[in-house]
């Protein structure tokens, strides 16, 4: 791969102490053995960077600090490292890149489950934006078996929404959504407006959003078929007003409000399945066991997007997906506190940094 010539330094939003980010120029890193380094064209803020930034997960994510975050991201190849000549990569390619790396040897990893290596707190394991470097930078580092490349029609902008549209494609995939299935969706956020997308994507005729606020009307226009607004009607009665009584075949979580949990068990049929997609930061949920278990539903856990970045770019680049609703609130990465703040008071339904 050709070597351009590349700065020295760059500008990055560095995490020094919890709760406060700064703009700073740092090294810019150089790629080692197998690995690629990117320019960042535009990087996605979530919830997640919300907790981490606020010390939510400290001394896990990030195990140390100061720490760069960012895990939603498109950008550029910038240049390769030793190793990469036989990549399929070459500067000036539009890439995504997935967040986990595992060990590779693991039963985990060699069933192609990465995203649960079992060596997760051992050298080779890397959760990018949480345990190693993030993206919410110049240029950000990653190995190339990790990168994906993006179509030409398909923007720096929207290309930052295809992690969390794989988690989507992951979480149908782990519960079996298939056509003509009913859906609700708990949490109207950005992962809940893909999620519906992804659904209808994959067939599902009917889709209920639940939430609140302007956001519903979003839902709306990107294809759910019925809204449930929890601050003026029960959110399982209006599930299941929508689903006939039944029921949805298939309930999914974004939110990562443990409030939910206890409502999205009930608003699934007899059989059915709950997926969990959202993180709570730690809070404990309620869980009716009789329920589960006389019902037999099938309650699961949603990590990352194995295997599921090929699919979702497919899908963005067929126009399956919109993102125009999604992606209305660009900043420049000196912003990067207000656009924060954007997602704090939910006024952003994903603010997103762009270089």
């Amino acid at each position: 791969m050709t070597q351009p010539q590349l700065p020295a330094q760059m500008q990055a939003a560095v995490l020094r102490d919890f709760g406060q980010l700064t703009l700073e120029s740092v090294p810019v890193p150089e790629p080692g053995p197998g690995e690629v380094l990117v320019r960042v064209r535009a990087c996605g803020l979530c919830g997640t960077d919300l907790k981490i930034v606020s010390g939510g997960f400290r001394g896990t994510w990030p195990p140390a600090l100061p720490f760069i975050i960012g895990h939603e991201w498109s950008g550029e190849v910038a240049a390769g490292g030793p190793g990469t000549e036989r990549s399929g990569l070459a500067p000036g390619d539009r890439v995504v890149a997935e967040n986990h790396t595992g060990c590779g040897a693991c039963t985990m990893c060699r069933a192609g489950r990465y995203n649960l290596c079992e060596r997760v707190r051992e050298p080779g394991f890397k959760l990018y934006g949480h345990t190693a470097p993030g993206a919410l930078a110049e240029y950000a580092v990653r190995p190339a078996v990790a990168l994906h490349k993006v179509p030409a029609h398909v923007t720096d902008v929207a290309a930052a929404l295809v992690n969390q549209g794989a988690l989507t494609v992951h979480a149908a995939r782990r519960a079996m959504l298939g056509p003509g299935d009913s859906v609700a969706v708990f949490g109207p956020g950005l992962l809940g407006l893909l999620m519906l997308q992804v659904a209808r994507a994959a067939g599902a005729t009917t889709v209920v959003m639940v939430g609140r606020g302007k956001r519903l009307a979003v839902a709306r226009e990107l294809g759910s078929t019925a809204i449930v607004d929890y601050e003026e009607t029960d959110p399982v009665a209006g599930v299941r007003a929508a689903t006939g009584g039944r029921g949805a075949d298939c309930v999914f979580d974004c939110s990562g409000n443990t409030s939910v949990i206890p409502q999205a068990l009930r608003s699934v049929r007899r059989g059915g399945s709950v997926a969990l997609l959202g993180l709570a930061g730690g809070a404990t949920a309620e869980l009716p066991v009789d329920l589960v278990t006389l019902d037999e539903l099938n309650v699961l856990g949603v990590r990352s997007s194995p295997n599921a970045y090929p699919a979702m770019i497919a899908l963005l680049a067929s126009g399956a997906i919109r993102t125009e609703p999604l992606t209305t609130d660009l900043y420049p990465l000196a912003d990067v506190a207000a656009a924060f703040d954007a997602l704090k008071r939910r006024e952003a339904i994903r603010p997103i940094i762009t270089m």
